[in-house]
């Protein structure tokens, strides 16, 4: 690898900011990627340049896992208390036995499962 993902995402996004024609610089991008060798990194350049726009725009990326599938009204009912800014995701994940998870930017976590419960009491 010849750059981290981090700095492709941020080439981007400068290079995004003063383009006035977006596909050609796109396809560009894509052709260096492909040139430095570097295309099995192309999730991690696309959820890297996701944050830095989540960020630019004064959003957060907040990831909500549910123990069990979630109605309509409880995902509302969660996603409202959030700006329109933000950028929420929903997933399934039954390790968390009960409850909810809600992560804001990979960096601070809110653990309502019954999980994260029986850890702390048999801990």
């Amino acid at each position: 690898m010849k750059y981290s993902p981090k700095n492709y995402a941020l080439a981007l996004a400068k290079s995004l900011e003063k383009a006035k024609d977006e596909k050609p610089l796109i396809s560009n991008f894509l052709k260096l990627v492909k040139k430095n060798g570097d295309q099995k990194s192309f999730p991690k350049i696309l959820e890297a340049f996701k944050k830095i726009e989540i960020k630019k725009n004064g959003g957060s990326q907040i990831k909500i896992e549910f123990a069990r599938e979630a109605s309509e009204a409880q995902i509302k009912s969660i996603t409202k208390k959030f700006s329109r800014k933000d950028w929420i995701e929903t997933s399934l994940n039954p390790s968390l036995v009960a409850g909810v998870r809600i992560t804001f930017d990979d960096e601070r976590e809110l653990d309502g499962s019954l999980n994260r419960k029986l850890h702390k009491l048999f801990k």
